[in-house]
């Protein structure tokens, strides 16, 4: 009797744990790391819905293919994962689904890690509708990956990641040893969100390898996946091994291109480039042998060189693994490009880096090139017979195309999924591999181009912000909200301000009475502002630091906060006990993307040696910094840019505008603008200084005027520089430098060097209407602006 009690007894007790270890409900780490230990085939582990503050996650266990184990949230989307959050998982036929990591960032290389150690990888095993948002580092040269997928047979599927800041690839795919080499990775209706502008090299949103290993195969496959916005460098994906397939993605308006950086065989079809007319965007860049590039649509890109719709590289001879190796057998067929800027560029990269090898054994055939307001259809930077063309149907500005290689017919116009498509019913040269379009509709008798036909029917489903990522989250698109405006009046006296943009909500107005406006103390701004003087003011507000201590600052910018400047006076005050160092900062952390507008402003009496009106930080990266109309006087330095020495490429700003300003009387630079090394993967910086007068400017002999190291985009127009006792007044180099309509009196002329541009220079006195800086009515300079305007300011300066 006591013998069937006890069996009784035991019995329940097991048939309980068999029954609710199928599903169990953690609340904790401890709970969790409890609960990890113990699973078998087919039993889940629920995370309870709430915030997970700093989360280790560690998942293991041994799955079957029809007995999935299981990590989900209690409610898709309601478990969030903050502070220093990470999910590591190794073992078999493992499913994770519905978490969240935001407002954090990971303790470790990765956030989302397809193994638990060096040794214990994930195999078969699903990361499915999660996400990653804005989950950064504070600093943006800390390195880290979102996800990082390591073994064999992992599918990362309907995830969005988006807003990614910090330096390190998104998503990267190791095939790196014997668990991991023909992996068969799968990344599926992934949405990869907006990523901004990094500034250097490491901003991919995919990469499949490195160079170490680029001639392991990986065999994964990217399919399906949208990519919105995706600025972060050149490379959106970055294929850097064998064997992979890139197909069916869609590019909506980023800023870069599909890269086959290294390795061999990629096969790319069926993708979507719509750049929308948006400056940069790229399509495919050709590296390395043996790929097939077929079925893809290219529209309305407007990139060059690297960032052409097409760019076939040239190599390096006897190529280190990390350069270029050069480009043969490639078949680039039945494509369609549209209104494209380069369409196609042919050895691209010559006269860098000793890129001398060009490409042989590549074959473009079938394609469809229509881009009616384009004089040029191919560039070719070098020459070569190693690139053939064939069945080509071709038109640019001057109509259809009688080149080599190239066909008649008649272009056709229809529309699917609401986007213009172009297409032809010429026939084409027939290709075994293309038997569907980029529709997948059947190719009978095969014509040129992506479409068979006008799209009556589409087999695949366009990759869209609809059908990628969870259902159940969407992000706030880029500048749909528009904040309601709140017009605050400040009055004058000490830290009114400071209080005022405390309580300020994102998009808030601050308008300033007349008087002096005190600081006792830095404004940290993280939101976007508006500071200005009241409408119709005669008389300008004045900022001011009043402070007991030393080196101190008026504004500190950090995260992607904008401030804008209107109507208002800054005065350094250098006769004070403890002047301000500094108008404007950067954050020494987490400054990645924030801007500064300054509009009929004037800036003076910053004084304090090694000073400066404005300091960007080490690891800082601000979007633009624009003035205009303004005055900036009397002052040790002006715009400070230049702490990235490491000399790998790295640069603090995207963006820098000076228009119809005044620059007066600075012991040294009006800029130092700093990029050293030779990093292909940026935009390499931009500055404008357009209808300015630069004036007594760097003193020093050994100063420069312009500081403008290894800045890539550089445009200086109808500006007039005076009064300069330096030996170098600015250095323009490379084939993106142009200097044009400027005058240059009592100074030295600019040193132009490397294929940058000088024309229209003038020396003579720009002859002033009194102390206002405008031209008098007998200037030479009157009529003399490339716009057809004057040189020197467009207009009064109030």
């Amino acid at each position: 009797m006591k013998y069937k009690l006890y069996l009784s007894i035991f019995l329940l007790v097991a048939t309980f744990f068999i029954v609710h270890a199928k599903s169990v409900k953690v609340s904790s780490i401890a709970q969790f790391d409890q609960s990890v230990k113990i699973l078998a085939p087919g039993d889940s582990i629920v995370l309870a819905n709430g915030i997970w503050k700093d989360a280790s996650l560690v998942f293991k266990g041994k799955g079957m293919k029809e007995k999935r184990i299981c990590l989900t949230a209690e409610t898709a989307g309601q478990v969030k994962l903050e502070g220093q959050s990470r999910l590591r998982l190794s073992g078999e036929w493992l499913h994770v689904s519905g978490l969240v990591f935001v407002n954090g960032f990971t303790p470790g290389e990765s956030v989302i890690e397809f193994r638990t150690n060096s040794k214990d990888y994930a195999y078969n095993s699903v990361v499915t509708d999660c996400v990653i948002d804005g989950f950064n580092q504070q600093h943006k040269d800390s390195t880290d990956h979102w996800v990082d997928v390591w073994g064999k047979k992992n599918t990362i599927e309907y995830c969005y990641f988006g807003g990614k800041t910090n330096e390190g690839t998104t998503l990267v795919i190791w095939p790196n040893d014997s668990n991991s080499i023909n992996n068969g990775h799968l990344v599926y209706r992934n949405y990869f969100g907006p990523r901004p502008r990094l500034g250097s090299n490491g901003g991919e949103s995919i990469r499949i390898g490195t160079s170490q290993v680029c001639t392991n195969s990986s065999s994964s496959i990217v399919d399906g996946n949208y990519f919105e916005h995706c600025n972060g460098e050149v490379e959106i994906i970055s294929n850097k091994s064998c064997d992979n397939k890139l197909v069916n993605n869609t590019f909506f308006e980023s800023e870069g291109s599909m890269v086959l950086r290294h390795g061999n065989r990629a096969v790319v079809a069926g993708n979507w480039f719509i750049g929308n007319g948006k400056e940069y965007t790229g399509g495919v860049r050709v590296i390395n042998e043996g790929h097939l590039i077929y079925n893809n649509y290219f529209y309305k890109l407007r990139g060059d060189e690297f960032r052409s719709a097409l760019a076939i590289m040239n190599a390096i001879p006897d190529s280190p693994p990390s350069g270029y190796a050069p480009v043969k057998d490639v078949l680039i067929a039945n494509n369609t490009y549209v209104d494209c800027s380069t369409p196609w560029g042919f050895c691209v990269g010559l006269g860098d880096r000793n890129r001398i090898v060009t490409p042989e054994g590549v074959l473009l055939l079938n394609n469809i090139v229509y881009c009616p307001n384009a004089d040029e259809l191919i560039k070719w930077y070098d020459k070569t017979e190693g690139i053939t063309m064939g069945n080509n149907l071709m038109v640019n500005s001057k109509g259809i195309s009688t080149e080599l290689g190239t066909v008649s017919g008649q272009i056709l116009n229809s529309k699917v999924w609401g986007l213009e498509m172009v297409y032809s019913q010429v026939k084409a040269k027939k290709l075994p591999f293309v038997k569907y379009d980029i529709l997948g509709q059947l190719r009978g008798e095969a014509v040129i181009g992506a479409f068979q036909n006008k799209g009556e029917k589409a087999e695949v489903e366009l990759a869209t912000s609809i059908n990628c990522g969870p259902t159940w989250y969407k992000p706030v698109a880029e500048n749909a909200v528009t904040p309601v405006e709140k017009v605050t009046p400040v009055s004058a006296g000490t830290d009114n301000l400071f209080a005022a943009v405390q309580k300020a909500k994102v998009g808030d107005v601050l308008v300033l009475e007349a008087g002096e406006h005190l600081f006792t103390k830095k404004i940290s701004l993280t939101k976007d502002l508006t500071i200005r003087a009241a409408t119709g003011a005669t008389v300008k507000p004045i900022l001011k630091l009043k402070t007991s201590k030393e080196n101190g600052c008026l504004f500190e910018l950090t995260g992607n906060a904008r401030l804008s400047l209107q109507g208002l006076a800054i005065d350094g005050d250098s006769k004070a006990a403890f002047p301000a160092k500094y108008a404007f900062v950067s954050s020494k952390v987490n400054a990645l993307r924030y801007s500064l507008f300054i509009d009929h402003c004037e800036i003076y009496d910053f004084n304090v040696e090694t000073g400066a009106i404005f300091k960007a930080y080490k690891g800082s990266m601000a979007d633009s910094l624009k003035v205009t109309n303004s005055v900036f006087r009397n002052s040790y330095r002006g715009f400070s840019l230049g702490e990235e020495k490491e000399d790998v490429g790295k640069y603090s700003a995207e963006r820098i505008l000076f228009e119809n300003t005044v620059f007066h009387h600075f012991s040294q630079y009006l800029i130092d603008y700093y990029r050293g090394g030779n990093d292909e993967s940026t935009l390499g910086g931009m500055i404008s200084v357009n209808h300015c007068v630069i004036d007594a400017v760097a003193s020093a002999e050994n100063q420069t005027v312009l500081k403008l190291t290894g800045i890539v985009n550089v445009s200086i127009q109808n500006s007039i520089f005076s009064n300069s006792t330096t030996k170098t007044l600015v250095r323009l180099s490379g084939g993106k430098n142009r200097i044009n309509a400027c005058c240059f009196y009592n100074c030295v002329k600019p040193k132009v060097e490397n294929g940058a541009k000088s024309e229209n220079l003038l020396v003579a006195s720009p002859v002033f209407e009194g102390s206002s800086y405008l031209l008098s009515t007998k200037s030479p300079l009157l009529g003399k602006a490339s716009d057809g305007g004057n040189i020197g300011l467009r207009s009064k300066l109030e």
